[in-house]
């Protein structure tokens, strides 16, 4: 890959991680829009299914767009959600026998936990494995349910069409395959694993391709899509293994495995922003201007790597205190810092994104605490972690002469500010 982002690798500052589970995605904001089937879907039983790995999962949203795709009249609309509540339905019947597969392992681990019992040895971290792996139990019932419901959504409509059907299958395998890898998009282990690029390009339209023909854009699009639809699903599925692979690793202490895992992520990573860079190019060379292509070029970046293109740090946050609150004089010198400032941010960012994808090359995710135990990694992290000591200082520098002419009173309340008090 020719580049790719920087706000510096979270495990080099905060430790190691240690591979807990994330916060559960607020699945909420998907039914704000659907009431209906918001009723037959809801947030409580989405969050169970994401505790029992019930993916692939097809939300509200994903139907009303399948449905709005496939011009469904209102009676092949109302049997389409009739048919997405039976979904549903097997959806929970699977999380409910998997709760009650794990109950007996989940008594037995509290119960040694709680000295009511006394352990084999080796049992609590086998028990911990079961648990783990009792979950993929789940995924070939999970991924029968997803198949029969497309289907049958596709039996619903009367004056189907087999190249709009398809079309809109690959947009529900889009959205509910390129989902699940968006769950760590802040984590600096996050390279763009699940970057859609049809809601990028909707995010475009609106503001710097504006000026691009839709019928342009549209062949970019569909190039992706032929692309995509090979490795789509078989990516998020080997995803959805070596997740749980990782999980076991984690556990057993077994860093050859997950170094393993890590370089088979790697791959697949590859492959996906294969297609997505030439995607990306073919629009930016359709750009307009020198403007545009520059604007498409930051979304693109970002949408890759959020955690590193952050904005609103700790100097910028600064600097806007100080352009609403002082002096002439110290707004002087923040229009001296500032613009120098961002400059050189953006240089070691774009640094950053070099040195990761040379890690990638190499087989490592130079974010992830393992990288250190693979060898071809070993200089790429050291560039990495230079590179994150240029960035410290530079922040801790511009933060000094901002600071510098501010009056007591104007530090503490800056203080206060960065403190989020």
């Amino acid at each position: 890959m020719r580049f790719l982002p920087s706000e510096g690798c979270s495990h080099l500052v905060s430790g190691v991680y240690n591979g807990t589970m994330r916060a559960l995605i607020p699945l909420i904001v998907f039914l704000t829009s659907l009431p209906a089937l918001a009723m037959q879907a809801s947030n409580q039983a989405l969050q169970k299914f994401q505790v029992h790995q019930i993916q692939p999962l097809v939300i509200p949203e994903d139907l009303r767009g399948f449905i709005t795709g496939m011009d469904f009249d209102d009676q092949e609309r109302q049997i389409a959600e009739i048919r997405y509540q039976a979904y549903i339905d097997a959806l929970e019947a699977i999380a409910d026998e998997s709760v009650s597969r794990e109950q007996a392992i989940r008594d037995r681990l509290d119960g040694i936990l709680k000295g009511r019992f006394r352990p084999q040895p080796g049992e609590v971290k086998q028990l911990r494995i079961d648990l783990e792996e009792s979950k993929s139990q789940n995924w070939p019932a999970v991924d029968r349910e997803f198949d029969d419901l497309i289907d049958d959504l596709k039996t619903i409509g009367v004056n189907v069409q087999t190249m709009a059907f398809e079309k809109e299958r690959f947009n529900i395998y889009r959205r509910v395959y390129l989902r699940p890898l968006r769950i760590e998009a802040s984590d600096s282990t996050y390279a763009g694993e699940g970057l859609d690029f049809f809601v990028l390009v909707q995010e475009g339209v609106r503001e710097e391709l504006q000026t691009v023909s839709p019928e342009v854009l549209e062949t970019h699009l569909e190039a992706w899509r032929v692309a995509m639809l090979p490795i789509i699903r078989k990516s998020a599925n080997d995803e959805r293994q070596d997740r749980l692979g990782d999980h076991v690793a984690r556990i057993t202490g077994d860093t050859s495995a997950r170094v393993n895992i890590m370089i088979e992520r790697s791959k697949r990573w590859a492959a996906r922003q294969g297609v997505d860079y030439t995607t990306f190019v073919a629009i930016y060379s359709s750009c307009p201007t020198a403007d545009d292509a520059n604007a498409w070029t930051a979304r693109y970046r970002r949408a890759n790597y959020p955690w590193l293109w952050k904005s609103n740090d700790d100097v910028e946050k600064m600097a806007e205190w100080i352009l609403s609150n002082g002096s002439p004089e110290q707004l002087g010198i923040v229009n001296d810092v500032l613009p120098d400032y961002i400059t050189r941010r953006e240089e070691l960012r774009l640094e950053v994104e070099a040195i990761l994808a040379e890690g990638r090359g190499s087989g490592a995710n130079l974010c992830d605490d393992v990288a250190g135990a693979y060898e071809a990694a070993r200089e790429p992290l050291t560039k990495l972690m230079q590179n994150s000591g240029k960035r410290s200082v530079l922040l801790r520098q511009a933060k000094a002469e901002l600071e510098q002419p501010l009056s007591d009173g104007q530090r503490a309340a800056v203080r206060r500010l960065l403190l989020g008090r």
